[in-house]
């Protein structure tokens, strides 16, 4: 073979292994790499075993990339207490619940109303496609056992449609405290029809709500505190 060939040889060897190696490569380096030198014959044993090399590398990071993904299949949105918003029925400004936020809790301090229910809510960011499969809300009761009527009696996921402005609730919480202090309260989905519970932000606007009722002779105060609440999904 001529010299003009060896050149081209190497040349053109030098040419793919650029193509190979021009992917991003973080998981894994490409080490062992024989060094051609310009008008030198290219063995076709140092070629092959450079392109094995790059084989190893990419087929690695294949690997790694394929082990993230499966352990990204599962999440989940986290809203603090200070994600939430007095809901109120109506436009009257001296509404009975007068939500405060204080240190890490959101509650509602009642002033001169008993015997009411309050609510405050948050938006809801999930991912497109993605099936709710859990809910869960970190709470304090300081009066569990004083008072029946006195209770976290409700959160729910809603969904409101966008075209006809129908409101469901395709996930809940009717676990009430089970004792005094904080503790974590957990929600079932509320829906007959499994593809309810598949996010779609197309169409829908996602909304949690947090209700709590409270009894004629419970004092004003934090007696009924919200840390936050945890939405998990599971992804397709």
């Amino acid at each position: 073979m001529s010299s003009r060939r060896y050149f081209y040889a190497v040349n053109g060897s030098l040419a793919l292994l650029a193509i190979s190696l021009s992917a991003p490569v973080t998981a894994s380096e490409v080490t062992g790499l024989t060094t051609f030198v310009p008008n030198t014959p290219a063995l076709a044993e140092e070629v092959n075993g450079n392109f094995d090399s790059v084989k190893t590398a990419v087929d690695d990071n294949d690997q790694r990339i394929t082990d993230l993904e499966a352990k990204l299949l599962d999440g989940a949105v986290s809203l603090s207490a200070f994600a939430f918003s007095e809901w109120r029925a109506n436009t009257n400004p001296s509404s009975a619940c007068q939500m405060s936020r204080l240190g890490t809790y959101a509650y509602f301090d009642l002033f001169w109303a008993k015997s009411v229910g309050c609510q405050m809510s948050a938006p809801l960011h999930l991912p497109q496609g993605a099936t709710v499969s859990g809910l869960s809300c970190l709470v304090n009761d300081n009066i569990y056992g004083t008072t029946e009527d006195t209770f976290f009696s409700n959160v729910s996921l809603r969904r409101l449609d966008l075209s006809t402005a129908n409101l469901d609730v395709i996930y809940r919480i009717s676990q009430n405290s089970i004792n005094v202090g904080l503790q974590t309260i957990t929600g079932a989905p509320n829906t007959p029809e499994p593809n309810d519970l598949i996010i779609d932000n197309s169409q829908f606007a996602y909304t949690l709500m947090v209700s709590s009722d409270y009894a004629s002779d419970v004092d004003a105060g934090d007696v009924l505190k919200l840390h936050g609440c945890k939405v998990e999904y599971s992804l397709p």
